[in-house]
């Protein structure tokens, strides 16, 4: 387990509208690195509440230089089409400039529910927005593609 320097926000802290959200996403910043934990299984309310919380921190980087984001998902990748399509709307929609990963990497272990289900999904949906996006077995292969990917993209 990685230890986190400070969260900046969580889905739990998100108001409830009219239903609950399944699973919760914490994220916060270390570094040039952006750091999301999605335990799930999610659904549609959920991906709404990441949206806000999403924007809650978006708005407090000041980056100058390239970041990217780590999602570490915990017990289950498992999502409704509709919260699926939701995240995929999430994506798409325009961000603020310098508010943009330069990539994103996904930590999917072998024991998360789901994993081989929804991977393709989250594959396309970051191909369709043309973001660089790998999925890794681990948080350390995760951090060294990200920082490359980061490197990469000053040198550019």
């Amino acid at each position: 387990m990685h230890k986190r320097k400070r969260l900046a926000t969580s889905t739990r802290l998100v108001p409830v509208k009219k239903f609950q959200p399944h699973g919760c996403i914490d994220i916060w910043m270390d570094g040039d690195l952006l750091h999301y934990e999605a335990t799930g299984p999610f659904n549609t309310e959920l991906v709404d509440a990441l949206a806000v919380a999403q924007l809650e921190i978006l708005k407090d980087i000041t980056a100058t230089r390239p970041w990217a984001s780590i999602s570490c998902v915990k017990q289950s990748l498992l999502m409704s089409p509709d919260a699926l399509a939701r995240y995929a709307d999430i994506m798409r929609a325009p961000k603020p400039e310098g508010k943009t990963p330069v990539a994103t990497a996904f930590v999917i272990g072998p024991e998360v529910e789901g994993r081989d289900i929804m991977s393709p999904h989250f594959v396309k949906i970051y191909a369709d927005i043309g973001r660089p996006m790998q999925i890794f077995q681990t948080l350390e292969e995760a951090k060294r593609w990200a920082q490359n990917m980061i490197v990469g993209a000053m040198c550019v």
